[in-house]
């Protein structure tokens, strides 16, 4: 599946500093997945951190709504 990034996704990740490559790891091999009314979560450690990218499926396409990270680890992989 393609990976398409919306306007506030592209500024979102420029703003928080987040490698395109580590966005693409966590869709492809996530620790954890949330499904919540179409939207996808997934979440995936690095370092001492977690990355929590949401996206949706459409169209056989990725679409990234938005990345963020986090230190609340034990938060998002209870």
């Amino acid at each position: 599946m393609k990976i398409i990034y919306t306007m506030h996704a592209l500024e979102r990740i420029r703003q928080r500093k987040i490698l395109p490559k580590d966005v693409s790891r966590c869709i492809e091999s996530p620790d954890k997945i949330i499904v919540e009314h179409g939207m996808y979560k997934n979440i995936m450690k690095t370092n001492n951190n977690v990355l929590i990218v949401v996206f949706r499926k459409e169209d056989g396409n990725i679409t990234v709504i938005t990345a963020y990270c986090s230190s609340k680890v034990a938060k998002y992989l209870e």
